[in-house]
């Protein structure tokens, strides 16, 4: 059971059912989030809790304390041997990789020689950049001496496919140089790599005299590039378009409308995400730091938990949230916390204790100049509707956030320095934070606990396209594809955008970036709108509304349940509908058969007349888009989903699959268990 639910359920369950009616009366009088936290964690309850029972019957999620294993490195290493032997490059290559992020980081030696046993897997390969990438680290790590001569022999054979010649001429030297140190290698072999690494210098080195020196190309990156937003960019909020501002009322909060008008297809926002965390289920196929799958993994140095997908990633990481993760990452695995209660952490530990010291006076305050996405104060003045929020709600709450604070103690982010050393299981029999840290408890307590709040209602899934057998037919490559949800995030500047059940943007992800487009024509002054779950075109009003009433706390007004749209499966591919446009306002939508000649139609509420000419001109020229591959691209998510902006709604075809990741906003689960 622990393993299906996580430890914290269990905790929850002791604390709610341990306290008595004067303690509930006191934090139900506490009236902010700082010391209701505060209030939880010094409650002797609290203190005395022991998590070691819960951990240990929790077999997954990660060996607890961290621990990296040498024996199980070792064996990945031996296998990865026996699949070169066979002559499987590939499962030689992803054995390795296993061998290199369980080895742990003082076996440097070994860690050197698994990283050559790969270049050479990724030379067969043909990866040739990634092999001159693995052969750079295990020099870095001291690669013996000895056998020096086989990863520099293996860097200038992948130097001339490259065609970086004078960077060859270069390798190809130091394949001369270290054949003095391979005290082990046979005189025969060895003189022939010495006389085959003359012979490449001397013919290298004529065809540069007689090319005059060309300069060697630069390297391939072939690290997916930072998308960029066409256009000018809005100068209050950067990561949108310049077509997009920012608008503000008593009912509808803040919220996106079109400065001009919009054309469908095009780019309206482009934002990296302020903090997102990966699911677990994916911690060893994708980048903790940007999401991508990796192909080639690297690992932590200190635990076997995480990959990451190139350098950039990785250090990323270990200079920020995950040098104070790492020792505590199983433990949150364990405990069954909801991916935002781990956004929640990480918004956290993505910074350092002094930023939020220098903060923490003026976060009640929005602050001025541009919108940016890294800066926690937008995030903290987002929507939480704490106000609204029950004593037991917040209660709940509060006990998660006593968690994840006993974890920032336990990481060393209480002392602004990660620890070195592993976590004794003796540190987690009491759930109590020492004295000296009271008012860190009270501090980073209360931006957690109000993290929670503000990511119901903000965060959004990050999903990946994942294609089984893609095919081109007529230049337009199509799939089976699937939109896989990877991780949870949260994108300030969308954050903004409201709700429709007919929305006018598209987003999809280029690894972490979130990526907006308009699938509709938008008039200036109009809403720009995204979805946060339910369509028209799918579910009907009634549970459109309770849906959007029990996540998000509102009841929404777009127009197609103020008109009571239908779903496409009540539609009748016999007749088109077009809404009454007689002059007056009327919310009846005219049936009309196909076969129909007649192009002034009576309304039966209004008894006016309505000319379908003008619907019939709009859905000609909506079509005569999808011809357009760039207005097919934008459209493709929910051509069938489209609803007509020029007074008409025509149903000729099948609902397509959502392709492009159309996702919605994370739910807060309600006992804060693992999202699935």
């Amino acid at each position: 059971m622990a393993d299906v639910v996580g430890f914290f359920k269990h905790f929850h369950e002791h604390v709610n059912s341990s306290l008595d009616d004067v303690t509930r009366t006191n934090f139900a009088n506490l009236e902010t989030n700082s010391k209701r936290v505060a209030y939880l964690s010094g409650l002797p309850l609290i203190k005395s809790y022991d998590l070691t029972p819960e951990v240990a019957k929790c077999k997954s999620g990660g060996e607890f304390p961290v621990n990296k294993r040498l024996e199980k490195a070792r064996l990945f290493k031996d296998e990865g041997n026996r699949e070169v032997q066979r002559g499987d490059w590939a499962k030689a290559m992803q054995l390795y990789s296993l061998s290199l992020i369980n080895m742990p980081k003082k076996e440097t030696e070994e860690l050197a020689i698994v990283l050559a046993n790969r270049s050479a897997a990724l030379n067969h390969l043909e990866q040739h950049e990634e092999c001159l990438a693995d052969i750079r680290r295990c020099l870095d790590l001291g690669y013996p001496r000895h056998l020096r001569y086989k990863v520099y022999e293996r860097r200038a054979r992948c130097l001339l496919v490259l065609k970086r010649n004078q960077d060859a001429v270069k390798a190809f030297q130091n394949t001369i140089s270290s054949l003095d140190e391979a005290k082990n290698l046979h005189q025969e072999k060895k003189q022939k790599l010495l006389t085959d690494a003359k012979l490449m210098l001397e013919v290298l080195n004529k065809g540069l005299v007689l090319a005059g020196y060309p300069k060697d190309p630069k390297p391939i990156n072939k690290i997916v590039p930072k998308p960029k937003l066409p256009g000018k960019h809005n100068i209050n909020y950067p990561a949108a378009s310049q077509a997009i501002q920012i608008d503000h009322d008593e009912t509808r909060g803040r919220y996106a409308t079109a400065s001009r008008d919009i054309q469908v297809g095009e780019t309206l926002l482009i934002e990296k995400p302020h903090s997102g965390v990966l699911l677990a289920e994916y911690a060893a196929t994708h980048c903790q730091n940007c999401f991508s799958k990796c192909a080639i993994a690297l690992g932590c140095p200190t635990c076997p938990n995480v990959v990451f997908c190139s350098d950039h990633c990785q250090e990323v990481a270990l200079t920020s949230y995950h040098a104070y993760e790492c020792p505590i990452l199983p433990l949150i695995w364990k405990s069954g916390c909801s991916i935002t209660c781990h956004i929640a952490l990480r918004m956290i530990t993505q910074n350092s204790k002094q930023y939020f010291k220098e903060i923490s006076k003026d976060l009640d305050k929005k602050p001025t100049g541009p919108y940016k996405t890294n800066d926690y104060r937008n995030i903290y003045n987002l929507v939480s509707h704490e106000d609204k929020r029950t004593k037991q709600d917040l209660l709940h709450r509060s006990h998660m956030a006593v968690f994840l604070v006993k974890l920032l103690e336990l990481s060393g982010y209480f002392d602004t320095k990660p620890r070195e050393t592993l976590i004794d299981i003796d540190e987690i029999k009491t759930m109590g934070v020492a004295e000296r840290h009271r008012d860190d408890v009270e501090l980073f307590g209360g931006l957690i606990l109000k993290n929670t709040q503000v990511l119901q209602f903000n965060a959004h899934e990050v999903f990946e396209l994942q294609c089984s057998k893609p095919r081109q037919e007529q230049n337009v490559i199509k799939h089976n594809g699937d939109s896989v949800f990877v991780a949870g995030a949260v994108f300030p500047t969308l954050a903004l955008f409201n709700h429709s059940c007919d929305p006018s943007v598209v987003r999809y992800f280029s690894g972490p970036y979130i990526i907006v487009r308009s699938v509709k024509n938008i008039k200036k002054g109009e809403e720009v709108a995204e979805n946060y779950g339910p369509i028209f075109t799918m579910t009907s009003k009634e549970e459109r509304q309770a849906t959007l009433k029990d996540q998000y706390w509102f009841d929404c007004t777009c127009e197609p349940c103020q008109q009571n749209w239908p779903r496409y499966d009540q539609m009748n591919e016999t007749y088109m509908r077009f809404r009454c446009d007689s002059g007056q306002p009327c919310p009846n939508v005219l049936p009309v058969a196909h076969d129909c000649t007649e192009f002034m139609v009576k309304c039966g509420l209004c008894q006016q007349f309505t000319n379908i000419l003008k619907g019939l001109k709009a859905l000609q020229f909506k079509l005569s888009l999808i011809k357009s591959p760039v207005c097919r691209f934008a459209l493709f998510p929910r051509l069938i989903q489209q609803q007509h902006t020029f007074s008409s709604r025509h149903h000729n075809r099948k609902s397509t699959n959502n392709a492009l990741g159309y996702s919605r906003p994370l739910i807060m689960i309600a006992h804060f268990i693992s999202v699935k």
